[in-house]
């Protein structure tokens, strides 16, 4: 089974600061292929691993004082909303990364660039629940 993990935390004390950039050509979408595997073949010992990082080697990361890490609020919210879409966990990281990487600390001075890294070898897609998750649950 797939091992995910995602660490909120600062990999160094850099700050990453703000670039500004023009808008350029959209590039299309690539379609994925997907292959069966055999049951009797054999894969890598460290395949089917993703590590989430709230940040890239050498910078700090960010929290909100009363909102929170950027990281965990994107992936939290990214979840919550793409999670029962059937969105895979690499599309749903793109988004945490499109999220994170649109805020700002309040000076506009601080910025901040998830990575994920992974040895994944398909699409990892959460099961969607057929409960409400036990805290939504009334009984």
């Amino acid at each position: 089974k797939p091992k995910l993990f995602f660490i909120q935390a600062c990999q160094g004390k850099e700050v990453q600061c703000p670039v500004y950039v023009e808008p350029d050509a959209q590039v299309p979408g690539m379609s994925s292929m997907q292959h069966s595997v055999s049951p009797s073949e054999s894969i890598p010992e460290e395949a089917d691993f993703l590590l989430g990082m709230a940040t890239i080697d050498g910078y700090a990361s960010f929290r909100h004082i009363q909102q929170g890490a950027w990281y965990i609020q994107a992936l939290c919210s990214k979840l919550q909303l793409l999670v029962p879409r059937g969105e895979d966990i690499l599309s749903i990281l793109t988004e945490v990364n499109e999220d994170v990487g649109r805020r700002v600390d309040r000076l506009g001075t601080k910025k901040q660039m998830p990575q994920p890294a992974y040895t994944l070898r398909r699409k990892f897609i959460f099961p969607i629940p057929k409960d409400p998750p036990p805290s939504q649950q009334h009984g």
